[in-house]
């Protein structure tokens, strides 16, 4: 089994899986093959998880990220381009997106029709990605922003994620100066915020509240470097009404 944090709401799974440290790979469970993690080994890791979330292997997509604002609609393939936010209706369908550190935003809407994983680390905070989805959802779908539910994934924490006064300056609401040139960036608060501005309830989002860099069960490239593995985030409406 996979060790993960996952929730249902009716027909949507979502969740994240946990770092599953002496398992898996040597680097745990992780998204992405390494110097020291093997393709069949990634392979075995997205099968495990597929079957326990009560997904096909071949319909768990995996968004092409570069830190961008590109946002792509899953039919009935993984998009050709780079994205780092995917929205899909299809049923079946495990929309995954690649984090340690960086917070993932899942979206979903109350009548159950779509889902949709968005990767914001600062660039894509910066960028506001989550707005961006939001509208995208809007125009392509008709879904208000009234309807949609947020899940915040756990990330680097405003207690604990320093950053200097380049990427300070982006964020005026959300850093709290500690030194010369460091700041604490509370990524979640402004990735809030910005889920407001779109139209979302205040009563609709969610935070996970956990720290990836402070807490071990998670992977954090602030805390390992280039040791770390990377978590999957994942959202999806399943066929079935199989329970976790």
């Amino acid at each position: 089994m996979v060790e993960l944090i996952a929730h249902r709401d009716r027909r949507i799974v979502y969740g994240i899986t946990l770092r599953n440290e002496g398992r898996w790979s040597a680097r745990g469970w992780t998204l992405h093959p390494a110097s020291d993690v093997t393709p069949s080994e990634v392979r075995r890791a997205k099968e495990a998880l597929s079957e326990q979330l009560g997904f096909e292997t071949a319909r768990l997509i995996v968004a092409r990220q570069v830190h961008g604002s590109s946002v792509a609609i899953v039919e009935s393939d993984a998009p050709t381009e780079p994205a780092d936010a995917l929205v899909t209706t299809a049923a079946g369908t495990l929309l995954c997106v690649s984090v340690a550190d960086c917070c993932a935003v899942l979206l979903r809407d109350d009548e159950q029709s779509l889902v949709a994983a968005v990767h914001s680390g600062w660039r894509g905070t910066a960028a506001n990605i989550v707005g961006a989805t939001v509208r995208l959802i809007e125009h392509r779908f008709g879904i208000r922003s009234r309807r949609l539910r947020a899940w915040l994934s756990p990330c680097a924490s405003g207690e604990r994620y320093i950053v200097r006064e380049d990427v300070a300056a982006l964020f005026p609401n959300s850093i709290t100066r500690i030194g010369e040139d460091q700041y604490l960036f509370d990524n979640p608060s402004e990735i809030r915020r910005q889920l407001l501005d779109a139209g979302l309830d205040a009563g609709s989002i969610e935070l996970s509240g956990f720290c990836t860099i402070g807490d071990e069960r998670f992977h954090s490239y602030r805390r390992d470097g280039d040791r770390s593995g990377r978590m999957a985030a994942f959202i999806g409406i399943a066929v079935s009404g199989r329970t976790l």
